[in-house]
């Protein structure tokens, strides 16, 4: 005998989709960290150039020109351009300390994605579960009318077995 449509079924339902959801989701803040530790990665990479510049640029500033002369303007003007290349490596500097703080809420999204997808798995084995006992109970109050109809079908057949017997001996 088939079992009659589970009463929760629209719960059941609800909680596969509410899981599902989840599961996409947690891939959405998986690719959204993922892209921005990408990110993160290129930023230091550009704060390493930046100052490798500047290093560079400061090992040489006081290096003479072609004819051996180290002018006042020239120092101006290299000073000038290490100010410019420190600003860039600041730049880059800030620029890092930015995408740490997005790739720190890009990773704590994440958690809370995770978590709500176990939360959603709970939810619906809790569900599962009650549909289990539900279908349990339902097979064992099914067994104990079968039992009982097939203890009333003896019953009767028995009575009629003694009351056909008992007349035909008077």
């Amino acid at each position: 005998m088939k079992p009659p449509r589970y009463p929760l079924q629209a719960v059941v339902d609800q909680r596969e989709a509410l899981k599902e959801e989840a599961k996409r989701a947690l891939a959405a803040a998986v690719q959204a960290a993922a892209r921005e530790a990408e990110v993160l990665r290129d930023k230091e990479e550009a704060h390493a150039a930046a100052r490798g510049d500047r290093d560079d640029f400061a090992r040489h500033m006081y290096d003479p020109d072609e004819q051996g002369v180290l002018e006042i303007p020239t120092i101006e003007k290299r000073t000038e351009g290490l100010r410019f290349l420190e600003e860039r490596a600041r730049e880059a500097f800030r620029a890092v300390e930015e995408q740490k703080k997005v790739l720190d809420r890009a990773e704590r999204e994440l958690e809370q994605r995770r978590a709500a997808l176990v939360e959603a798995d709970r939810e619906l084995k809790v569900v599962e579960k009650h549909h289990e006992n539900w279908l349990a109970d339902w097979k064992r109050e099914t067994a104990r009318q079968e039992q009982r109809q097939a203890e009333e079908i003896t019953l009767a057949r028995y009575a009629r077995e003694r009351s056909g017997g008992e007349r035909g001996t008077e």
